[in-house]
Formats: C-alpha cells, structure tokens, sequence
C-alpha cells in the first residue's frame, strides 16, 4: 500500500460544490444563499412529515439553518429560510430548534404532492399561502419524533385512528 504523500491526485473524490445566489421570483433580485446539492441522491422518498415555515413569524435566528442535518433550508433574498423539501429527510430538527411558536411547524407528507419552494409560493400568494398553512396546522395531530422516544408511536398511533374513525362517523351521521 502506498503511503500518503504518494498517492496520485486522481484519486481524490471531490466534493460538493459550493452554494450560490438566490433568485427572488416577483423583483429578480439575487440575494442569500443556496447550498449546492447532490443531484442523484434525494432524501425525501422516506419523509412522513415535513416542516412548513411561517415566514411571517420568522425572527432570522438561523436556528433551523444551522441545526439541520441535511442542510436543507437555503436563505432567501430576505434572509429567510426556505426549506428545499428534496433535500430533506422529515427529521423535525428544525422544529424543534426553531424558538419562535409556530413559525416551522412539521406536518404530514400526506397533505402534499411536490417539493415546490415554500418561499416561492409565499412571494407569489402571500394570503393563500397563510391561509393554507394555518389549515395545515390546524389539523396536525400530536406526534412526537421517534428519534428520541422509542415506544411512543405505538401509544398515538391508536389515538389517532381512533379520532379518526370518531370524525367519520360524524360526517356520516350528518
């Protein structure tokens, strides 16, 4: 085996390139930044919930940014935190971390059909993104992470078919 300082350059493995600017979709302006990504591997093929962010409520701690494994959350213009859904494994870090109420909150994968930009969606319909995003909330159910607590799903799950099947009665009664 050869020693270090031996070895030929090709075998190095490069690394992932760096980020670049953000592109505002209503002004064109470029700004904040976005971490450059692996293209083949996606980690969101096992996400269950994912986080939604409040961009209203945002106090631009850089918490979630920082503490998210996957680095997911690419700063806008504003310097907000979008989260690039493809790049993120549902993991609730971000949450967790976030001190401000409410402001990314994870919801089911469920309510979703793409990984479209959260933040794009916010600059084009400020209002209907509010609005969607306080139906989303509204309907979470309690669910700890089982990262952490190990045992816990099998307690809530029954719960929430339970609340599940008791909400299908009711509408079917009315």
């Amino acid at each position: 085996m050869p020693k270090w300082h031996e070895m030929r350059d090709g075998i190095a493995i490069p690394s992932i390139a760096p980020g670049h600017k953000m592109k505002d979709p209503i002004t064109g302006t470029e700004g904040g930044f976005q971490p450059a990504r692996n293209p083949t591997f996606k980690k969101y093929a096992t996400r269950t919930m994912r986080p939604v962010v409040d961009f209203d409520k945002c106090i631009k701690c850089t918490l979630c940014w920082l503490a998210c494994p996957d680095s997911c959350f690419d700063v806008t213009p504003e310097n907000l935190y979008d989260a690039n859904l493809e790049a993120c494994c549902g993991c609730g870090v971000c949450e967790a971390v976030c001190p401000e109420p409410n402001c990314v909150t994870m919801v089911n994968e469920t309510h979703f059909s793409d990984n479209s930009s959260q933040w794009q969606a916010y600059r084009k319909d400020a209002e209907g993104y509010k609005a969607n995003l306080a139906s989303l909330i509204a309907t979470r159910p309690e669910r700890s992470h089982g990262f952490r607590f190990r045992g816990q799903y099998e307690e809530q799950v029954p719960a929430i078919i339970q609340a599940a099947e008791a909400e299908q009665q009711k509408q079917t009664q009315a």
